[in-house]
């Protein structure tokens, strides 16, 4: 009870100035699919990444980044710059079972070898036992190599705002 009044008299005290606008905002949609075939390319190697997250192997996973990738990972402090430690990083986050789900999407051929696909996807994890679910930002910049999309940058962050019971979809 003491919860529910704290959160309605936050509510109550918020400036008058503040709109829904600048309420934290969670993405809730699931984005459309990207409307021409090279964006569609692109958006197709999330679902091989996420595919491979299902299968538990950290070594499916790894073997989608290039050699010289650096991932800047959610759930980890450590900047991930070696195949090694790319590996290691999937090793931990897949005892989570983790499957994600895009809701926002900017994708961007920026030529024959180069694409960049960022925006915000919820994954659901398990942890004791316990579904959970955690919105992050994201982008993945791959690359061409040896005729192969590969993963050379992937950042990935935890939504920053505590949303709490404001929720909104944009």
């Amino acid at each position: 009870m003491r919860t529910l009044f704290a959160a309605a008299l936050g509510l109550a005290l918020l400036p008058a100035s503040l709109s829904a606008e600048t309420l934290p905002v969670r993405y809730e949609a699931v984005a459309a699919a990207p409307a021409s075939a090279e964006e569609r390319e692109i958006a197709a190697l999330f679902d091989r990444w996420n595919a491979a997250l299902a299968t538990g192997n950290p070594d499916a996973v790894a073997a989608l980044y290039a050699p010289n990738a650096v991932l800047l990972p959610t759930v980890s402090n450590e900047v991930r710059d070696t195949p090694e430690k790319i590996r290691a990083y999937f090793v931990k986050f897949l005892q989570a079972k983790p499957q994600g789900t895009i809701n926002y999407r900017q994708v961007r051929r920026l030529d024959d070898n180069t694409a960049l696909d960022a925006g915000v996807y919820t994954f659901e994890l398990v942890k004791d036992g316990r579904k959970q679910t955690v919105q992050a930002r994201y982008n993945y910049l791959y690359e061409k190599v040896g005729g192969r999309w590969l993963i050379v940058n992937h950042h990935s962050s935890a939504m920053p705002e505590p949303v709490g019971q404001v929720t909104a979809s944009r």
